[in-house]
C-alpha cells in the first residue's frame, strides 16, 4: 500500500496531539499538516494532494461541514466531535467514520482500518459526503419559537429571547426576556432542539445564549463567571470551560 498523506484540522491542540500520538505506529500514513486554523487547513487542502483528513466538526472560525463544502476535492474524511447532537448516525453511513471525543486508541484504529478497507476501491465518497452534508443541513433547521408546556398552559417562547437555561432535576427552567418558564424536558434534551452555535453548555446545570453574554471573567479556578443581560451571573465550570474558550479570539 502506498503511503497516504494526512491532514489534521482541529482548533484544540490536545486533540491534534492525540491524533499525532495514535498515528505514530501507523507506517503507511504521513501527517503533512496539523493546524488549528480551519482557513489555513482549507488553503492547504485545496493546493496539495491529500488522502486522509481528520476533521473536527465544531470550530469557532469555520465548522467542519463548512470546510468540506469549500473543498475542491474530497479526501477520505474522519470526522471528530465532542457533541453527540450532530447527526452521528449519518456519519456511519456516509463518511469513512467519526470519532466521538474522547476516544481510545483502539477506536481510532478502527477508523483507520475502515480507510484501509475502502482504499483503492472505486468508491463514491464525494457523493456520499455531499449527501451527508445535505442531510445534516436539512436536519439542523432549528426552530425560531418554542412552545413550552408548563402545567396547564402552552407558552410560546421566542428562541432569540432566551438568555440562559437552568437544570432542575429532570426538568429545565428557561430564562428569557419576558420572565422564566419551567419546561418538561431536561436541559440536555432541550439543548438538542437549539442551535449549538447559539447556545453553549457552561455547567452541568446551566447553558447560556451567546447573544446574551455581556462579560466573561476568569474565576481563578480554571472556570469563568459569565455576566448576561440584566446583570445575571452564571458560573462557567472548569470542566466546561473549553467550550466557552472556543469563542474567545
Amino acid at each position: 500500500m502506498k503511503n497516504y498523506r494526512a491532514v489534521i484540522i482541529d482548533d484544540e491542540p490536545p486533540a491534534r496531539d492525540v491524533i499525532l500520538e495514535y498515528i505514530e505506529d501507523i507506517n503507511w500514513i504521513d501527517v503533512v499538516q496539523s493546524v488549528g486554523n480551519p482557513h489555513k487547513g482549507l488553503d492547504y487542502l485545496n493546493n496539495h494532494e491529500v488522502d486522509v483528513l481528520f476533521l473536527d466538526i465544531q470550530m469557532p472560525q469555520m465548522t467542519g461541514f463548512e470546510l468540506v463544502n469549500r473543498l475542491d476535492e474530497l479526501p477520505y474524511i474522519i470526522f471528530s466531535t465532542a457533541y453527540d447532537e450532530y447527526a452521528i448516525h449519518a456519519f456511519d453511513i456516509n463518511a469513512v467514520d467519526y470519532l466521538l471525543k474522547p476516544y481510545t486508541k483502539a477506536r481510532f484504529n478502527e477508523a483507520i482500518t475502515r480507510v484501509q478497507k475502502i482504499a483503492g476501491q472505486d468508491d463514491t465518497r464525494q457523493e456520499r459526503i455531499r449527501a451527508l452534508l445535505k442531510q445534516v443541513d436539512e436536519k439542523e433547521k432549528y426552530p425560531d419559537r418554542l412552545f413550552v408546556r408548563s402545567r396547564d398552559q402552552i407558552i410560546p417562547v421566542e428562541v432569540d429571547d432566551i438568555q440562559w437555561i437552568e437544570a432542575e432535576g429532570d426538568y429545565s427552567r428557561i430564562h428569557y426576556s419576558e420572565g422564566k418558564v419551567l419546561c418538561g424536558k431536561g436541559i440536555g434534551k432541550l439543548l438538542k432542539q437549539l442551535n449549538p452555535s447559539d447556545f453553549v453548555r457552561v455547567h452541568r446545570s446551566y447553558a447560556i445564549a451567546l447573544s446574551a453574554l455581556e462579560n466573561l471573567e476568569p474565576d481563578g479556578h480554571g472556570g469563568f463567571m459569565a455576566t448576561l443581560e440584566g446583570e445575571t451571573q452564571v458560573k462557567v465550570s472548569r470542566s466546561y470551560a473549553n467550550r466557552i474558550k472556543n469563542i474567545i479570539i
